[in-house]
């Protein structure tokens, strides 16, 4: 939510002192569009509408801040080597926290789902403390999470078209980590046999249905 308002004063300046105080910011951390300005008359005095609106960096700057001082402290309780970096998407409006450290092996178990939570738990923390605003993302450093779980949905799709029709399907595999994934998965489909093939942007795993004794 963009934190911002309209005002109307006597002048600029005036405006500006009130913009700050209701904002909880300093000068520097507004832009300003000025709305209308009168000039008055004989009657009327001058009048000036303005809306200042917190800059997108500050904006971010701010929830990034809150998020680190949380995950800190609660790494720190969990004795957990989690190391964080910041990244502050004004393209996107959204913070980008970059998770890495030999401890981060414990929130990327069961393709991410502890990652996925504590994001959800941060942005809570984060929403609590200065209202709904734009989105922290916890990203672990070198990881595609997101690639993995499309991943893992086209293997579970491939692994049920194999069961229904008996046809081998190919899927391409870029990382070694869905290379685990699929031998992962395959565990609970012992009647699916997997076969690697290729190296590099050629690597592929080959799934057909086991055939029988």
């Amino acid at each position: 939510m963009e934190k911002g308002l309209s005002l109307e004063g006597k002048s600029l300046d005036q405006l500006l002192e009130r913009a700050c105080e209701e904002l909880s910011c300093l000068p520097e951390d507004l832009e300003i569009s000025i709305e209308e300005v009168s000039q008055g008359g004989i009657l009327s005095s001058k009048k000036i509408k303005a809306y200042f609106r917190i800059k997108p960096a500050r904006v971010l700057s701010e929830r990034a801040n809150r998020a680190i001082l949380f995950l800190k402290e609660l790494f720190h309780n969990a004795d957990l080597n989690i190391d964080l970096k910041t990244n502050l998407n004004q393209a996107r409006m959204e913070v980008d926290l970059i998770l890495s450290g030999e401890d981060l092996r414990y929130l990327l178990v069961n393709g991410g789902e502890p990652i996925s939570a504590l994001e959800f738990l941060t942005n809570k923390i984060v929403a609590k403390a200065l209202g709904v605003g734009p989105k922290v993302n916890l990203k672990p450093e070198g990881i595609d999470l997101e690639g993995e779980r499309r991943f893992l949905r086209a293997l579970q799709r491939a692994i049920s078209l194999i069961k229904e029709d008996k046809k081998p399907r190919t899927l391409r595999v870029k990382t070694r980590r869905e290379e685990r994934i699929v031998e992962r998965v395959l565990r609970e489909h012992p009647d699916i046999s997997y076969t690697f093939e290729g190296e590099g942007k050629e690597r592929k795993v080959k799934l057909e249905v086991k055939p029988q004794a």
